[in-house]
């Protein structure tokens, strides 16, 4: 017991460090020198695939047209929706020339359905610069001007934006911010180092990359059976020799992914185990259940000790400790993101939960060999990371 509280010890200073590191080391879009007057940036088109988003997807495709850059498409691929995605998208194209609305088709063998609609996308989209994004992001009327001024000034290939995660209620609060803790209190930083080809950061939020680097890739039919297409660009690019870097955008681009319990549960199953693929997938597999245990250890002990188990002194103290610098660790990391204070302490619940997350994922991937999201099912042997 003793040692193992020692390595919940020793994991969150180890946390408590990346996170100082990663708050200096990672850029923030909107914290950068003007580029020169006469710079001419590149065409842009950004590319957003959508089905059945009618909740989200007019306020995220508003957000985009109102950016203040200055030659730029928005392209909506409407992937053959059941809702009233499709009659929003004209509402809105009726209005803005710059919007254009790419009907979806059904994947062929061994493509799924996002990377499909993302290819769609791409080949209808006339510049010079891509935006990726999802249907249900947010961005600030700034934002693309600033994201390219960044690509274009550091000569980067691709660069993914890190958004706000809105979070309401107490499950959304709780859950949701794992993914942000794993990015900040993780190596991060080594993502931003050309030498470090292992490791590279993409998100649904915003993957901005030049055309050229992204056809000479093989384009989304590289990622075409990819469950997690948007990280696995950014790899793909730079496993290739490509500049790939990751910035701040929390004041810039926001995202509600899910609403409530079940929502998190369902949208995480279907992704969590194939990040679990190849070598880095089993030290992240590793690393992610040593998370759990050193997690949750602290507070069992201190409650353990509240109801009348016998625990020694130096233990006791260590676990209260250990359990102190966890919630020190994520409040500083919601103090410098904008995010509550009060899901620091529930961190255990987001371990615990997360645990049964990624537990659901691998029944579903290997035991079932089915998923199913946004209204269509594939075969789960027949997908990748």
């Amino acid at each position: 017991m003793h040692t193992l509280l020692l390595c919940a010890g020793a994991f969150v200073v180890l946390a408590l460090v990346l996170l100082g590191v990663n708050l200096a080391a990672l850029p923030r879009l909107s914290h950068q020198p003007p580029m020169p007057p006469a710079t001419v940036l590149p065409s842009l088109s950004i590319v957003i695939p959508a089905r059945n988003e009618e909740r989200d997807i007019a306020a995220a495709v508003r957000s985009h047209l109102a950016q203040d850059y200055g030659d730029f498409e928005v392209v909506v691929v409407e992937d053959r929706s059941t809702d009233a995605t499709g009659r929003i998208l004209e509402e809105l194209a009726a209005g803005n020339s710059r919007l254009r609305i790419v009907p979806g088709e059904e994947p062929r063998p061994g493509w799924l359905g996002k990377p499909s609609a993302l290819a769609r996308g791409a080949a209808a989209a006339r510049g010079e610069v891509l935006l990726f994004a999802d249907a249900d992001v947010r961005y600030d009327s700034r934002c693309a001007s600033e994201a390219v001024r960044h690509l274009t000034r550091l000569r980067i290939d691709l660069l993914a934006l890190v958004p706000r995660m809105e979070a309401r209620g107490f499950w959304e609060n709780v859950l949701m911010p794992n993914l942000l803790f794993l990015l900040y209190c993780g190596p991060a930083f080594l993502a931003n180092r050309d030498r470090a080809r292992w490791l590279a950061i993409g998100g649904g939020a915003g993957n901005l990359v030049r055309r050229s680097a992204y056809e000479a890739i093989g384009g989304h039919a590289a990622l075409k059976d990819s469950v997690i297409d948007d990280v696995k660009l950014a790899l793909l690019l730079k496993h290739a020799g490509y500049r790939t870097q990751v910035v701040r955008a929390e004041d810039r681009i926001a995202v509600r992914m899910y609403r409530g319990f079940r929502e998190v549960w369902n949208g995480f199953s279907k992704n969590a185990a194939y990040l679990f693929s190849g070598g880095v997938g089993i030290l992240l597999f590793a690393f992610l259940a040593a998370t759990l245990l050193l997690s949750v250890l602290p507070l069992a002990v201190l409650v353990g000790a509240a109801a009348g188990a016998s625990v020694p002194a130096p233990d006791l103290l260590l676990a209260a400790l250990c359990f102190g610098l966890l919630v020190a660790t994520r409040m500083a990391l919601a103090l410098a993101i904008g995010e509550p204070l009060w899901p620091a302490f529930t961190h255990p619940i987001l371990a615990v939960v997360w645990a049964g997350i990624i537990g659901h994922s691998l029944f579903l991937r290997v035991i079932r060999r089915r998923l199913t999201w946004r209204g269509r099912e594939f075969d789960a042997r027949g997908a990748r990371f």
